[in-house]
């Protein structure tokens, strides 16, 4: 199969929230560009949902400013489509602080705002938390991939996309550089997503860390609120053999141990 069909796959898919678990290379991040252009051009070349994936994660990009002995490091923010509804992040920036509280962050941050308010936020600064000469730092690449993942959970939940770009969430691998305790947060995260929209939205998951699949599968199929999942989710691996990508309906996974899935049942 194409990834264009796997995406035509998930299209047609009756489910709300479809977990996919895939080993890296597989093609995730190209899954997830093929669903936006299937979507797109059935909505008549308008974004239909919102996405979290690599490319989310390319518009922040650090600017050291080594000429000046590091003196204002910034991570700036490319432009793109994204940058008008930063507005709402700058009005209630408590939204953003909310989402990143669960992951203990020893940093401030503030937003350097581009003068023409269409064109949101240019950067931000940070610095360590109780540090009075308020010198900017550059924070881990594990921070950053939080950082960047909170901001996005903030953006879905801008009011804007209300009848334009709320027909599905897809997040592809949220936790790339993430230590075990901060995957269970960020499970914790998506489990927010999910209960707050499954009803109304597709909510799309791949992600190549069998212990954040593991957490979701498991509090989804199993966990105490999976009753009110239960006819709306469908697990899935994508495989990758020789070229030939195909996506499987997962229907059993009984449990994680290390990084081994233990018995999977497909068809």
């Amino acid at each position: 199969m194409t990834l264009t069909e796997i995406a035509q796959q998930l299209k047609d898919n009756n489910e709300n929230i479809i977990l996919i678990y895939a080993f890296n290379s597989t093609g995730k991040t190209q899954l997830c560009v093929a669903y936006k252009d299937l979507t797109k051009a059935a909505n008549n070349g308008s974004h239909a949902g919102v996405y979290y994936n690599a490319f989310s994660e390319d518009l922040f990009v650090w600017d050291n400013d080594e000429e000046n002995g590091n003196a204002n490091i910034k991570l700036d923010i490319t432009f793109s489509s994204l940058n008008q509804f930063h507005s709402f992040l700058i009005t209630d920036p408590d939204i953003l602080q909310r989402n990143l509280a669960p992951y203990n962050s020893n940093y401030d941050f503030s937003f350097n705002e581009n003068e023409n308010p269409e064109r949101g936020i240019d950067s931000i600064t940070f610095i360590k938390k109780n540090d009075e000469t308020k010198k900017p730092i550059k924070i881990s690449r594990g921070e950053e991939r939080i950082f960047v993942w909170c901001f996005f959970l903030a953006l879905f939940e801008v009011d804007a996309w209300s009848g334009t770009q709320d027909a599905h969430f897809f997040i592809d691998d949220p936790v790339s550089s993430l230590d075990d305790h901060n995957i269970f947060i960020t499970a914790d995260s998506i489990m927010e997503i999910i209960e707050a929209n499954y009803r109304n939205k597709r909510i799309i998951i791949t992600t190549h860390h069998i212990g954040l699949f593991s957490i979701l599968f498991d509090r989804l199929k199993k966990g105490g609120k999976s009753d009110k999942f239960k006819n709306f989710i469908k697990p899935f691996i994508l495989s990758n053999n020789g070229g030939e990508l195909a996506l499987k309906h997962l229907s059993i996974i009984l449990y994680y141990s290390g990084r081994y899935l233990k018995i999977l049942h497909l068809f």
